[in-house]
């Protein structure tokens, strides 16, 4: 695949599954709106939820976007980084992509009064493509 073809992958609206480490074992797989930068996949969390917990614990983690239209793949492997500071912000782009405009505004309000909202990183140490 070639870097255009990630890129409009990645630009569609599909959900993104991360895979994180369970305390007992075995993966804890999640499906996340997203954003890729170029560089880095973004998604949001809370600090209530299972993922967060795991990724604090062990921030190794995998990523795959699966576009049903053209059978094509983008999986990535690396590391975690919780954000904590101007989430709501920094989400804009994530619910641009998936918002419908009239909802917009509506949902960033909710995630920046939303003191346990965090915003995850993931630094692609290695990315393959199908």
């Amino acid at each position: 695949m070639t870097s255009e073809e990630m890129q409009t992958l990645l630009s569609k609206s599909n959900n993104a599954i991360v895979g994180v480490n369970r305390t007992i074992g075995g993966p804890q797989l999640t499906p996340v709106w997203y954003t890729w930068d170029g560089t880095s996949f973004l998604f949001s969390t809370t600090k209530d939820r299972a993922k967060y917990l795991n990724l604090k614990r062990d921030p190794a983690i995998s990523l795959i976007v699966d576009d049903l239209e053209s059978h094509t793949y983008v999986v990535a492997y690396g590391r975690a980084e919780i954000i904590e500071q101007n989430v709501g912000e920094l989400t804009r782009p994530i619910i641009a992509k998936y918002a419908s405009a009239d909802k917009f505004e509506q949902m960033i309000k909710m995630i920046e009064n939303d003191p346990g909202r965090v915003l995850v990183v993931l630094h692609p140490e290695k990315i393959l493509t199908r």
